[in-house]
């Protein structure tokens, strides 16, 4: 026999065997299944991606209004703007400390404390040792 008529045969009594078609059936199969996962994930990556984007530009949109309509009402000093944004930064991350904490010891069974954070103190240029710059008027 001819060896390329016998590969030839070969090929052709592979492909047409009954199993190979099964298992090019459960390959497609599984192909189609898994093709139609990735666009759900990708799509729902995208839905919660622009949900994010959404979110994240209102609550800016917003806290930017309300905060120019307190900084225009109000009027305050420098000082009094750090102290609202101390507050405005420990209130949210006393929040989302806790609730780590209070994760960290549902799943783990650890607790964790940290030392209490000092209050601030405004500090005096001449007890800092900072310098002054005094200047005397010349004589002439």
């Amino acid at each position: 026999m001819n060896p390329v008529k016998a590969a030839a045969w070969n090929f052709w009594y592979t492909l047409s065997n009954a199993e190979t078609l099964a298992v090019y059936r459960f390959a497609i199969a599984k192909t189609w299944e898994l093709l139609k996962r990735a666009v759900q994930l990708v799509l729902l990556l995208f839905l919660f991606a622009t949900t994010i984007a959404v979110w994240l530009w209102s609550v800016s949109f917003q806290g930017g209004r309300s905060l120019r309509v307190w900084l225009e009402t109000k009027n305050p000093t420098l000082p009094e703007v750090l102290t609202a944004a101390k507050n405005l930064f420990s209130q949210t991350f006393r929040s989302i400390w806790n609730w780590m904490q209070s994760q960290i010891k549902q799943q783990f069974g650890i607790e964790i404390k940290l030392p209490a954070i000092p209050e601030f103190q405004q500090l005096d240029p001449i007890q800092s040792g900072g310098s002054a710059i005094v200047t005397e008027p010349s004589k002439k």
